[in-house]
């Protein structure tokens, strides 16, 4: 269940608390270094399951897991220096739970549903306004996290989509 990929996984929850620390205390280039830290852990892990042939169902899972977490905790700590307000954490969450929720049902009916390229577009363009905001890039950071919220709320539009289309509810 734990392999190299995993615990490559694993090390952005590591990240997670001491990239909280640096934005508080505006240490950009720390800040800076720690984001960019996590996206290669998050590209890196997917590698590594793929060249050592452990892709895991449990990998599968985790990835995404962390993911949301990773976002959504350093939303927060950006929020609480008002670099952004509630309102992004907000739709950002709201819109991640819905997600989970439909692909979930849709699991359970057999129904797999693979992430879209918007929504593969969107997590790129969230980690570069997490990246934009962490180094002291407050504008163009929330513009930037404001047009993947857009991104965001399209793609979940493909999920509404397929669920109504193959009746998941019924």
């Amino acid at each position: 269940m734990i392999n190299v990929a995993n615990l490559v996984t694993l090390s952005r929850l590591a990240i997670i608390p001491v990239l909280i620390y640096s934005i508080q205390q505006e240490i950009y280039l720390l800040s800076g270094f720690l984001v960019l830290s996590a996206l290669v852990s998050d590209w890196l892990d997917g590698i590594i399951a793929r060249k050592t042939n452990e892709v895991t169902q449990h990998g599968k899972l985790l990835d995404p897991a962390i993911d949301k977490i990773f976002i959504i905790s350093v939303l927060v700590a950006f929020v609480e220096k008002h670099y952004i307000n509630s309102y992004p954490v907000f739709l950002i969450v709201t819109r991640e739970f819905l997600v989970t929720w439909l692909r979930s049902v849709m699991v359970n009916k057999g129904i797999v549903i693979p992430a879209f390229f918007l929504g593969k577009l969107k997590t790129t363009f969230q980690l570069l306004a997490v990246f934009l905001l962490s180094i002291g890039y407050i504008t163009i950071g929330a513009v930037v996290l404001w047009i993947s919220i857009i991104m965001a709320y399209v793609s979940a539009i493909q999920y509404f989509q397929i669920f109504y289309k193959n009746r998941a509810w019924a």
